[in-house]
């Protein structure tokens, strides 16, 4: 069964109508087409990146230019997914690169500007949720977006395959082994 999911996935996949129009109509600048797709995609969108940047502001910031780049980037669309799975993986990018720029601010700054949990004056189940996305903002991206597409956002292995161009066995592979360092490193921080 494995097998015939795999060769599935390998399959080109036929365009649909819905995706050439949806292309076309954010390659124009059709505003209806994006209201469209910000109607039907935004909340999720808006999570995901949430997820991936750790607050609204930035995440709002993310979509919007994930947004940006699909208007400038639809031309280019080759219709070997799905519209929105093809959008979804611009707005994954889009996260990757604001971490990017995140990480170089954080190693700018002077270490007097980072304060702790302590000062902070944060609960224990805060310092749980601050201890575990730190654990997550250290995995490798590809790591970080399964686990945060799966357990969080609810996409099936098939639709994180498709998003992030793997297999469907390599995504549940990659979650499997994330949890399982997860878990090592949790274990080691009690």
């Amino acid at each position: 069964m494995a097998g015939v999911a795999a060769a599935l996935m390998a399959m080109p996949r036929i365009t649909t109508n819905d995706d050439l129009r949806l292309a076309k109509g954010c390659a124009e600048g059709d505003t209806t087409i994006f209201e469209e797709i910000y109607r039907d995609h935004s909340d999720r969108m808006k999570s995901i990146a949430y997820n991936h940047l750790g607050n609204v502001s930035d995440a709002e910031d993310a979509v919007q230019e994930t947004f940006l780049k699909v208007h400038r980037a639809a031309s280019t669309y080759n219709g070997e997914s799905a519209f929105t799975t093809w959008m979804y993986r611009v707005l994954i990018n889009t996260c990757y690169d604001a971490l990017r720029r995140r990480l170089r601010r954080i190693q700018e700054a002077p270490i007097d500007d980072v304060l702790t949990f302590e000062r902070a004056g944060a609960s224990v189940d805060d310092a749980k949720r601050m201890t575990l996305r730190k654990m997550l903002g250290e995995l490798p991206e590809q790591r970080r977006t399964v686990f945060i597409l799966f357990e969080v956002e609810g996409l099936s292995h098939a639709e994180i395959g498709r998003i992030l161009n793997i297999s469907e066995g390599n995504s549940k592979w990659i979650l499997f082994a994330t949890k399982k360092q997860l878990q090592e490193q949790w274990k080691n921080k009690s």
